[in-house]
């Protein structure tokens, strides 16, 4: 649990959604306030500022990625998104991926990553943890756990009737898991 001060008018949550097919990531910024608000949004590559936009708050943006980084297993690239609204300030980040389930040359339904087969090789994770039951310790706990399962080959867990903290996912998303 945690408290933070926030001004009158707030940003509530974010939407990040890559359009994969197109070089672009849709935004969606959600507000307490009942009317269009200013904004901007920074967008960075390796703390490489690559775009800057202006909008207003009630809109669905879509932002052009030139020459994107495609994320995989293999290579995690994430990249930041700094939103600023009034006084408001909130940070995130995504990655340019897509997937889906379509078939094969042969006819064979299969996973796809970012357009091209791709084999899961995952594991069923229980997400429990010996000396705090179903809430992870730590971060590193979270990270040895993952970073674990990659060692030794996987590239997917599937969790078994669970919900992680979102700092879970982001460490998969950023280990390549």
């Amino acid at each position: 649990v945690w408290m933070e001060w926030v001004p009158d008018t707030y940003i509530t949550g974010l939407r990040l959604t890559p359009v994969f097919a197109d070089s672009m990531v849709e935004l969606s910024v959600f507000t307490n306030a009942k009317k269009r608000i200013s904004a901007s949004a920074v967008i960075r590559d390796d703390e490489q500022q690559i775009r800057e936009i202006h909008f207003y708050t009630s809109d669905r943006i879509y932002i052009h990625i030139p020459d994107f980084h495609p994320w995989s297993p293999e290579d995690p690239h994430l990249y930041t998104i700094e939103i600023t609204m009034d006084r408001d300030r909130v940070t995130g980040y995504f990655a340019m991926r897509s997937f889906e389930r379509r078939r094969d040359e042969k006819g064979i339904l299969r996973f796809f990553l970012n357009g091209k087969p791709y084999f899961c090789n995952g594991l069923l994770d229980q997400g429990y943890w010996p000396e705090s039951l179903m809430t992870p310790p730590t971060d590193e706990a979270m990270i040895y756990d993952i970073q674990t399962a990659k060692d030794l080959g996987f590239n997917t867990l599937r969790k078994h009737i669970k919900i992680e903290p979102e700092r879970w996912y982001w460490h998969c998303d950023r280990l390549g898991m």
